[in-house]
């Protein structure tokens, strides 16, 4: 499959991630309240601050090994038998912590009912084995599968969440998705691998499944344990405001990521093979997609931001406006760290510095949360994120350039910047002309569309 084909079902499933919040979120946000989001939330980022364990860096090891051996199917088995064991073995350790967590720590017994589905989220991340499937750009499968198991959530939300106490039974079918993925993607392996427990070498695999899961625990520091460090520092509707900042970026940025882990394979492949010119086609093409796209994106959501949040929300929700702001410059700097790092550093096994930035970001997250989390809440919880972000990207760059010589391409920057300026103007002239937010939000929404169908046509992939 082309790296086009790739990119496209990579933008259709984000696509279709998006569809979920902007259907299910407005009614959960009113049916539950953002006392109930702020715990849901709250236990869901411990559920997935445990999953980083379990997975360490099979997300990331899983599909730069896939793409390295899918062309010998013998390699490929072997490949897939070594991972998943021990994959299987961390997710084992993992649970068993959790559950005594669960019971020796008083924090968690009031969570404990949403604890135990979170549970169940963890052992059935297993056998998602997406990596697997990321690895042979399979991105076709990966998307319609995605897009049912999207559809069914949202409908049975609609049928089965009417009430305030019914969180549990939301967080439950929220869980289910990672079931359901779960249950295809094992049942669908059957076509191109089995496991086989014999003749497993896991040794060669374990040291970068460690180096690259402390990179991946070190970002979620940041990310995942924000929510917790806000819930009981503040309290859970401060959470909840935080929760609601940030869930429209998770989904703008999982586009970003999507178009750049659709790279990865094959960036994999030609580090291997030792085709320069072709690497570094490929990294000016990523830069160009994510400047082209990333400023009309913050743009649009710096105008609207209040609108969004009443629109999707509702009253209530208004301490959320400016934690939003904040967070969406994190479209700009993530998109250029995963560049940095996923398509360049890791399939150039540049781990350990990975992880020396990730350490870097960590420091700055725990000095600046001291400071700021308690005196502004909400709002220095989004300041500390985008600065631990910051220096992990300034690392990042430091080694791209001594290893490549690699610049930050500030060509590529500035005209993304001069193709986005028309934007601002429609987005003003949008706000000014139409009195009703849906149709400011729909015409600035379809002229973003058509911009970005122009762009298509013309990057060179």
């Amino acid at each position: 499959m082309s790296i086009k084909s790739n990119l496209y079902y990579s933008a259709l499933l984000t696509f279709s991630t998006y569809l979920v919040p902007l259907l299910v979120f407005p009614y959960i946000s009113r049916v539950l309240g953002a006392e109930s989001i702020g715990a849901i939330d709250t236990v869901d980022n411990i559920i997935d601050y445990s999953i980083l364990f379990s997975m360490m860096g099979m997300s990331t090891l899983g599909i730069r090994e896939v793409a390295k051996s899918k062309s010998d199917p013998k390699a490929s088995q072997a490949t897939f038998n070594d991972l998943f064991a021990l994959n299987a073995i961390s997710t084992g350790i993992v649970f068993l912590l959790l559950v005594l967590a669960t019971i020796l720590l008083p924090a968690m017994h009031g969570r404990i009912d949403l604890l135990a589905i979170g549970g169940i989220k963890l052992l059935a991340n297993l056998f998602w084995i997406e990596w697997l499937y990321r690895g042979l750009e399979n991105f076709k499968y990966i998307t319609l599968r995605s897009i049912v198991v999207r559809v069914l959530f949202i409908v049975s939300v609609y049928i089965f969440v009417r009430q305030q106490h019914d969180y549990i039974i939301y967080y439950a079918l929220f869980v289910g998705v990672v079931v359901l993925n779960a249950i295809c993607n094992w049942t669908h392996k059957k076509s191109i691998v089995s496991l086989q427990w014999r003749n497993c070498n896991l040794k060669k695999y374990v040291k970068p499944f460690i180096v690259l899961g402390l990179f991946a625990m070190l970002s979620a520091v940041y990310t995942k344990l924000s929510m917790p460090v806000l819930s009981f520092t503040c309290s859970d509707q401060d959470a909840g405001y935080y929760a609601t900042a940030t869930r429209m970026y998770q989904v703008i940025i999982a586009l970003i990521s999507s178009l750049i882990s659709a790279i990865i394979p094959r960036m994999s492949v030609l580090i291997k093979e030792g085709k320069t010119a072709e690497i570094e086609r490929m990294t000016k093409m990523a830069f160009q997609l994510l400047f082209f796209i990333a400023f009309p994106v913050i743009i649009f959501m710096e105008l609207f931001t209040p609108d969004i949040i009443l629109l999707f929300a509702g009253k209530g929700f208004e301490q959320a406006i400016t934690p939003m702001r904040i967070v969406m410059i994190q479209v700009l700097v993530i998109g250029t760290e995963q560049i940095f790092i996923l398509q360049l550093l890791i399939p150039l096994k540049r781990d350990k510095w990975v992880v020396y930035s990730g350490v870097a970001g960590v420091a700055v997250w725990a000095i600046l949360s001291a400071i700021l989390v308690p005196r502004f809440h909400a709002i220095g919880s989004a300041i500390v994120w985008v600065s631990a972000e910051l220096t992990v990207l300034v690392c990042a760059s430091f080694e791209v350039k001594r290893v490549l010589g690699f610049t930050f391409p500030w060509g590529y920057f500035r005209k993304g910047i001069l193709i986005a300026l028309p934007y601002i103007g429609f987005c003003i002239l949008s706000k000014m002309v139409f009195a009703n937010v849906l149709f400011q939000l729909g015409g600035a929404s379809v002229l973003f569309l058509i911009y970005a169908a122009f762009l298509w046509k013309r990057v060179k992939l």
